[in-house]
C-alpha cells in the first residue's frame, strides 16, 4: 500500500464512500456515560489531536424503545429518556418529534466538537439486548429466550411485529443522527448486543425468517441497512460493527463473521470488527471482553479482520486493545485492516494519531489497559485530565463578569513535597509548571513510590509505561525551570523529618507518603509476610504451604501475592472475608486474573476470617456459619490493605501548612493517587496565576 509522510501507512488518506479520512486513525465508541459539557471538550481535544474519524454512541431513540402497546406507552413530555419509565412507542408521533429532538442539541455539539478538528463524525447506533447493564423494569429483548452473557437475564423474544417497530426506531433514529450534523451511521451488531444475538447461530434460535439459517439471521439487518440507505442516500456513510467471534460452541467464528461481512457488505461503507462481550464470559466461561485488560494480547481480533478484508471490497476497521503505534502502524501495513480503532489509547492520550504520523512514538503516552476507565466514575492513571479537560486546562478561565476582586500578587511558593510516588511526582510537576520551586523529597533511591514494586511483579509488569510516564513528566523539571520559572529538587535516599530544613523553610508542605500495611490482626507465633516483603524480594522457606490472608481488601493485593508465589512454585490459599473474590476489581479485568490464578492451582475461602496463626496450623472462620476450622501453613502473608501512612502530619509545627494527598490522605486505587495529585498540582498552578 501507499503509505503517507515517510511512508507511514498509518498516515495515508483513506477514501471510505464519498468522504475521504485524514489518515488511518479511528476514535471507537466510549465515555458515553460523561455528562454533554465534558463529553463535548473531551471530543474536541481527541479531534484536535489528529484522529480521522470519531464514532459516538448516539442510540437513544432505539434502547428507550418499549415493546408494551402503544397505549401504554405513555413518555416524558420533556423527551427525556428516563431509565425507570416507559418512553415513547416509535409509532407515536412524539418519539420524533419530543424524545429525538431533545437530544438535537446534544448531538450538534459532538458533531461540531469532532468537525472543529478535522475528524468525520459517525453516531453509533447500539441496543444492548439481552446484556443491558441497567435495570428498567422493562424486559430485555433478543431473538430467543437465551440469557444474557453478563445480567444473566432471560429475554423476551421479539415478534415480528415488534421487529417492524424496532426496524421503525432504527431508522428514525438513524435519521436524527444525521440531521444533527454527523457525517453517517454505525449499527452495533457485536459484543452480544441485539444485532449480533439475530446474526448468532448460538443466540438465535428461531425458525422464521428472521433465523434458522444463515441467510434468515441475516435478514433483520439487512433490512435496517436497506431503509437507512434509502432515507439517508449515499453521502452519509453506513457502517457496522460486526463480532469477530463469540468464542462459545456453535457461535459465530472468524469464518462465520467472514460469511456475515459479506452478507452485507453490498450495504455498508465499511466494516468494524471487535471480539468479545462485556465481562469477558460467554456461557459461564472464560473468554474475552471487548475492552481486554493487560492479561489479553493486543490486537486480539486482527486475525478475523484479514479473512473479512479477503472477501469485502469495502474498508475493514479492526479495533480491541491497540495501544501502540507500531502495532497500529503494522495492522494496516500488513494488511490486515484499512483502518485501526482506538479508544483506551486515545484516553490515555488524544495526541496518539499526530504523534503517531510525525514519527513521535516515544512521546505517545501509553495505556497499560488497567481499566480504570471502564469504571463509573470514569479516570485514567497514565492521565488524569482525560474526561476533564476543563479542569486541568493550563490556560486562565474567563474572568467572571462585574468588578474585578482585588488581589495581591503572592510571592513565588517555596513547596516541600514529601513522597515522589504517583500523587508527589503530579502535586510536583504541577506546581513547578506554575513557577514554584519545589524540595521533593524521597525514602527510596528512585521516583515511583508503590508503583515501582508493583510493576517489578509478573502480574503487573505491563504497567511499566506509567512509572515511565512519571519519570518522564519530571525529568525536565530537573535539568530546567520551566517556562515559568519553576523547577524541582529531587532528593532521593532521604527520610523526611518534622525539623527537616526544606520542610521547616516551605510556604506548603504535601505530605504524599502513601500507605503501610494494616496490622496483623490476629495472634501469630511467628513474624509473617507482607505483600510489600515479596514485592521487595523477601520469600517463604522454599516449598512451605502458603496462605495469602485477603481479609476485607477487595481489590487487587491478595490476588498480586498469590500470582507472584504460585508463580514460583509455592501452594497458596487465599483467605478473604468478601462473599466473592476480588469484587473491586472491573468486571471485564476479573476473570483474566482468576483463570491465570485458577491456572496456577491457587486455592479460595471466601467468606472467611483468620483467628490465629500457631505451630503451622490457621484457624480459620466461616462467617456466613461460625464453623472454624484448620488450614495448614507454614508461612502466612498479610494482603489485607494498607492504612495512610500519615504519621509525619502531626509533627509537623502547627503554623506550617500542609496538604495530605494520595493514600497518605486514605488508601485507595492507583487511579485515585494520581488524579489527587494531579488535582493538588494544578490547584497550586491556578493559585500562583491568580
Amino acid at each position: 500500500m501507499t503509505g503517507g509522510p515517510g511512508g507511514d501507512p498509518l498516515a495515508a488518506p483513506l477514501t471510505v464512500g464519498r468522504h475521504r479520512l485524514r489518515n488511518r486513525m479511528v476514535m471507537t465508541p466510549h465515555l458515553g456515560r460523561l455528562p454533554p459539557r465534558r463529553l463535548r471538550r473531551y471530543v474536541a481535544e481527541r479531534a484536535d489531536g489528529g484522529v480521522a474519524m470519531i464514532v459516538l454512541p448516539a442510540g437513544q431513540g432505539v434502547y428507550a424503545n418499549p415493546v408494551y402497546p402503544l397505549y401504554a406507552c405513555p413518555g416524558d413530555p420533556d423527551g427525556y429518556a428516563d431509565p425507570d419509565a416507559v418512553s415513547f412507542h416509535v409509532r407515536d408521533p412524539r418519539h420524533r418529534r419530543v424524545l429525538l429532538a431533545a437530544a438535537h442539541e446534544h448531538l450538534v455539539g459532538l458533531a461540531d466538537a469532532a468537525h472543529g478538528g478535522g475528524a468525520l463524525a459517525v453516531g453509533q447506533i447500539h441496543h444492548p439486548g439481552a446484556e443491558r447493564g441497567w435495570d428498567n423494569f422493562q424486559p430485555a429483548l433478543a431473538p430467543s429466550q437465551v440469557r444474557g452473557d453478563d445480567t444473566g437475564a432471560v429475554p423476551h423474544a421479539l415478534t415480528a411485529a415488534e421487529i417492524d417497530d424496532l426496524v421503525t426506531g432504527y431508522l428514525a433514529t438513524a435519521t436524527a443522527i444525521v440531521a444533527a450534523g454527523f457525517d453517517g451511521v454505525e449499527l452495533h451488531a457485536g459484543h452480544g448486543y441485539l444485532l449480533n444475538r439475530f446474526l448468532s447461530p448460538h443466540y438465535n434460535r428461531r425458525t422464521d425468517r428472521y433465523g434458522g439459517s444463515p441467510a434468515g439471521r441475516l435478514r433483520l439487518i439487512r433490512r435496517i441497512l436497506r431503509v437507512a440507505r434509502a432515507e439517508l442516500g449515499d453521502r452519509s456513510l453506513l457502517g457496522v460493527r460486526l463480532t469477530a467471534g463469540e468464542e462459545v460452541p456453535a457461535g459465530i467464528d472468524a469464518a462465520g463473521a467472514a460469511g456475515i461481512a459479506a452478507g452485507i457488505a453490498d450495504l455498508v461503507d465499511y466494516v468494524n470488527l471487535s471480539l468479545g462481550n462485556h465481562d469477558g464470559l460467554r456461557d459461564g466461561r472464560p473468554a474475552t471482553a471487548y475492552t481486554g485488560s493487560w492479561l489479553v494480547p493486543p490486537a486480539p481480533a486482527a486475525q478475523t479482520a484479514r479473512q473479512v478484508r479477503a472477501v469485502v471490497d469495502v474498508p475493514v476497521l479492526v479495533s480491541g486493545r491497540i495501544t501502540d503505534p507500531t502495532i497500529a502502524r503494522n495492522l494496516v501495513a500488513d494488511g490486515a485492516a484499512d483502518l485501526v480503532g482506538l479508544a483506551r489509547a486515545l484516553i490515555a492520550d488524544p495526541t496518539f494519531p499526530r504523534r503517531a504520523v510525525s514519527g513521535d512514538d516515544a512521546g505517545i503516552v501509553r495505556c497499560v489497559a488497567c481499566n480504570e476507565c471502564v469504571r463509573v466514575p470514569f479516570s485514567c492513571p497514565a492521565n488524569p485530565a482525560a474526561g476533564r479537560e476543563a479542569e486541568f486546562d493550563p490556560r486562565p478561565a474567563a474572568p467572571p463578569a462585574g468588578p474585578a476582586p482585588v488581589r495581591h500578587r503572592r510571592a513565588r511558593r517555596r513547596i516541600a513535597v514529601v513522597g515522589a510516588g504517583p500523587a508527589g511526582v503530579e502535586v510536583a510537576v504541577g506546581a513547578a509548571a506554575a513557577g514554584a520551586e519545589v524540595t521533593l523529597i524521597e525514602a527510596a533511591d528512585a521516583v515511583g513510590g508503590a508503583l515501582r514494586h508493583l510493576v517489578g511483579t509478573p502480574l503487573l509488569a505491563d504497567w511499566a509505561p506509567l512509572l515511565h510516564r512519571l519519570e518522564q513528566r519530571l525529568a525536565p523539571l530537573l535539568d530546567r525551570p520551566s517556562p515559568a520559572g519553576g523547577r524541582v529538587v529531587l532528593r532521593t535516599g532521604t527520610t523526611a523529618t518534622a525539623d527537616h530544613p526544606d520542610l521547616i523553610g516551605a510556604d506548603l508542605v504535601v505530605l504524599a507518603t502513601g500507605g503501610r500495611p494494616g496490622p496483623v490482626g490476629f495472634p501469630v507465633d511467628r513474624p509473617v509476610l507482607t505483600t510489600m516483603d515479596l514485592m521487595a524480594g523477601r520469600r517463604p522457606p522454599p516449598g512451605t504451604p502458603v496462605l495469602v490472608v485477603g481479609g476485607a481488601e477487595r481489590h487487587l493485593e491478595p490476588l498480586l501475592a498469590a500470582d507472584l508465589l504460585a508463580g514460583e512454585g509455592w501452594p497458596v490459599q487465599v483467605c478473604t472475608e468478601c462473599v466473592d473474590i476480588g469484587p473491586d476489581l472491573d468486571q471485564r479485568t476479573r476473570p483474566a486474573v482468576l483463570r491465570r490464578l485458577y491456572g496456577r492451582a491457587v486455592g479460595f475461602a471466601p467468606m472467611s476470617r483468620v483467628h490465629r496463626w500457631s505451630g503451622g496450623a490457621v484457624e480459620v472462620e466461616q462467617l456466613f456459619t461460625g464453623h472454624r476450622s484448620i488450614l495448614d501453613a507454614g508461612a502466612v502473608v498479610l494482603a489485607h490493605g494498607r492504612t495512610a501512612n500519615d504519621g509525619l502530619r502531626a509533627a509537623l509545627p502547627a503554623d506550617l501548612e500542609c496538604q495530605v494527598v494520595g493514600d497518605a490522605l486514605a488508601p485507595r486505587r492507583l487511579t485515585h493517587a494520581v488524579l489527587e495529585g494531579a488535582r493538588c498540582g494544578s490547584a497550586l498552578s491556578a493559585a500562583d496565576r491568580r
